[in-house]
């Protein structure tokens, strides 16, 4: 018995629509899990920049508060018994010898060295041994010769401005030489009277005396010149030691500060203030530093309204801005320790 083979001869028109339809349907929702997942994907990289760039910049500013007028155990509300004997040192020093760690701008424009502060935003200068070792004398350190401290990775260097304190006072010098290792494997520093009123201390200093290197750090928001992928300014934290400007992390649009001052010398806070008087500065107790930050980046699907306390209460539209980036406020309150020992 003989079987006739049937040829496949092609797909109907029917077939080839039903086909197509099935195919379109399926393809439309590839593409809406994918854009379901891209905009997850946006949000959460927006969110996890915010976060991280927020930790980092509050990080750096109350790590430098925290040292702010430390002067090992001398605590310089005690009385003014700190020294300036460093010849044309910067003017930050005398204020530091008076108490004043801190000095603000509040929402001016202002130049710091390459860059200008965005208008509308603080800037704060923060006065102390910033990031510096905190070295031991080896002995009791006489009026006469130089300071030899503990140790030969020091990070001091010539031409720094150091402060060797004890219970007692302190006095800050400038650092006209440096020996390390020395003999003993320790660090002599210099201090000739080409650079200081004196060659010699003012006094004698005890075995638990402390040497630390003096500096200021200025924070303040700046315009990076840079734009995101939209086309929109990027700005960010910058800091400026008084020659060196450098960018700490984008992403930050504005900076507010607050001072804690005790105005009437009972050792607490009565109120917190922007602009505290010329004479106040010696007063703050603490410092409250707010930090807004966007994404960068577009990072959300809708233009999200956003609220920065101490600029405004009220949240802040931001519908028809053409501005798709996820804002947060980061807030710390620092106290300064070495204002209320």
């Amino acid at each position: 018995m003989k079987y006739r083979v049937r040829r496949q001869t092609g797909l109907t028109l029917v077939e080839l629509m039903i086909a197509t339809t099935l195919s379109l349907v399926l393809l439309a929702g590839v593409l809406l899990v994918f854009s379901a997942n891209k905009t997850t994907y946006q949000m959460q990289n927006g969110l996890g920049t915010l976060q991280e760039n927020g930790r980092y910049a509050l990080r750096q500013i109350t790590a430098d508060l925290k040292m702010a007028g430390f002067g090992g155990c001398l605590s310089p509300r005690m009385g003014p018994r700190i020294l300036v004997v460093a010849k044309n040192g910067p003017s930050y020093l005398d204020d530091f010898a008076d108490g004043e760690f801190f000095i603000g701008v509040n929402g001016t424009a202002t130049t710091y060295g390459a860059k200008t502060s965005v208008a509308n935003t603080d800037s704060i200068e923060i006065r102390g041994p910033l990031r510096s070792s905190v070295s031991f004398v080896t002995d009791e350190t006489l009026t006469t010769g130089g300071v030899e401290v503990v140790g030969a990775n020091t990070g001091f260097a010539v031409d720094d401005h150091l402060m060797i304190s004890d219970c007692a006072g302190a006095e800050i010098f400038h650092a006209t030489a440096l020996v390390s290792p020395n003999t003993d494997g320790h660090t002599d520093i210099s201090h000739s009277s080409t650079d200081n009123d004196q060659a010699d201390l003012s006094r004698l200093y005890t075995a638990d005396a402390v040497v630390t290197k003096l500096n200021r750090h200025i924070y303040f928001i700046a315009d990076t010149t840079r734009v995101n992928a939209n086309g929109q300014a990027i700005l960010a934290l910058y800091r400026f030691d008084g020659t060196n400007t450098e960018e700490l992390v984008d992403g930050v649009e504005n900076m507010q500060i607050e001072y804690g001052l005790d105005s009437n010398s009972d050792e607490s806070i009565d109120a917190f203030t922007e602009s505290p008087a010329a004479a106040d500065w010696a007063n703050v107790k603490a410092v409250r530093v707010s930090l807004l930050l966007n994404s960068v980046d577009a990072a959300s699907a809708v233009e999200p309204d956003y609220t920065y306390f101490p600029v405004q209460s009220t949240s802040i539209d931001q519908s028809g801005t053409d501005d798709f980036r996820l804002r947060q406020e980061f807030t710390a309150v620092v106290s300064v320790r070495n204002s209320v020992l």
